[in-house]
């Protein structure tokens, strides 16, 4: 196991290896990401697109499995592949489980299936609990998902092909259309919002406009109530004691520097449960404002995050192909803590 890999790459190869144990022959496919899927696999003289995704959350949202299924059917009809499979390490409930397989003509694997699958070879299921973080108690559906697969007889051409949501790709187009400045901020704000709303629309309530002065120029920040629904959110409130975040927007033609981070950690107050900002930059920040940033966070406890213009179209494009835009932001502050000088 190489432990330098992101969890996502180790999580997908592990997928592999217990559909390989499962008699299916796998190849990773030429076409990824946007326009494809991750392996072509073949079972039984059939062919199958396999999408792999890795959700920190144990339950994420539904619309993001939508999303990929969606490209699971649409890409593989592309392909001219036969048959379609979402992998996930995320549970799907019985329920929702029923609506997918009414909706979409693929099979949907989660981590429940993948440690039925997985259950021939110990060493497999092992480094899947380990790899999940599994509690020893967990409680696994003991139907077997093996036969389930074997005699799958639904093509992907049994249903209406669904639409790919393109909001996510528009958004970006949007955002980097707009031009730097002070004479632009109206607009630069407005998409922000807009952006923020569609990535995160069941994460962040009461949305609240505070206006105020930077360089006597007015603008608009955003005070949000974080509702911990992935484990990102879950981490804010119950890690950093932060029920509300705060949202910057700096329509900068250059990095931001550390007399913007200033101003930003002066909103931040420890007993009003506001803890956290996030400023959203066309170019992202200076290293003299990192390290203002470093220091708030390792004398104050304030977290301050840094966005720019690259890392908000990964997290639309993240959400169009149905994984999760906040796996971005964890990711960012992790790096951001790990590297946390004294």
């Amino acid at each position: 196991m190489n432990f330098e890999e992101p969890t996502w790459k180790r999580f997908e190869s592990l997928a592999r290896r217990i559909l390989e144990e499962n008699n299916f022959q796998i190849q990773l496919n030429s076409t990824r990401g946007d326009k494809g899927f991750d392996f072509l696999g073949r079972l039984t003289n059939e062919s199958w697109a396999i999408e792999v995704k890795y959700y920190r959350t144990a339950r994420t949202r539904p619309s993001l499995i939508e999303s990929a299924a969606t490209r699971v059917v649409v890409n593989g009809l592309r392909s001219n592949v036969e048959k379609g499979m979402l992998v996930t390490s995320s549970i799907l409930t019985s329920e929702f489980r029923l609506a997918l397989e009414q909706k979409y003509s693929i099979v949907f694997v989660d981590r429940i299936d993948l440690r039925n699958l997985a259950s021939t070879n110990p060493s497999l299921l092992d480094e899947l609990d380990a790899l999940l973080e599994l509690d020893p108690d967990f409680i696994v559906d003991q139907q077997s998902t093996r036969l389930e697969l074997k005699n799958r007889d639904k093509k992907l051409d049994e249903k209406p092909t669904p639409q790919i949501d393109s909001t996510g790709t528009q958004l970006c187009e949007k955002l980097k259309s707009i031009k730097k400045g002070k004479a632009h901020w109206a607009l630069y704000e407005a998409i922000c919002a807009e952006i923020l709303m569609y990535l995160f629309p069941n994460d962040l309530k009461g949305w609240h406009k505070q206006k105020s002065t930077d360089g006597g120029a007015s603008r608009y920040d955003f005070v949000c109530r974080v509702s911990p629904t992935t484990e990102f959110w879950k981490f804010l409130v119950d890690n950093l004691n932060s029920r509300y975040i705060i949202f910057e927007f700096k329509n900068y033609s250059s990095k931001i520097k550390q007399g913007q981070i200033l101003t930003t950690e002066k909103y931040l107050l420890e007993r009003g449960l506001r803890r956290v900002a996030i400023i959203f930059t066309r170019l992202g920040a200076d290293k003299n404002a990192i390290s203002m940033m470093q220091g708030a966070m390792r004398e104050h406890g304030k977290l301050i995050l840094s966005i720019d213009d690259n890392e908000v179209c990964n997290m639309l494009q993240m959400k169009e192909e149905g994984d999760d835009p906040t796996d971005l932001l964890f990711k960012l502050v992790d790096d951001f803590l790990l590297s946390l000088p004294r």
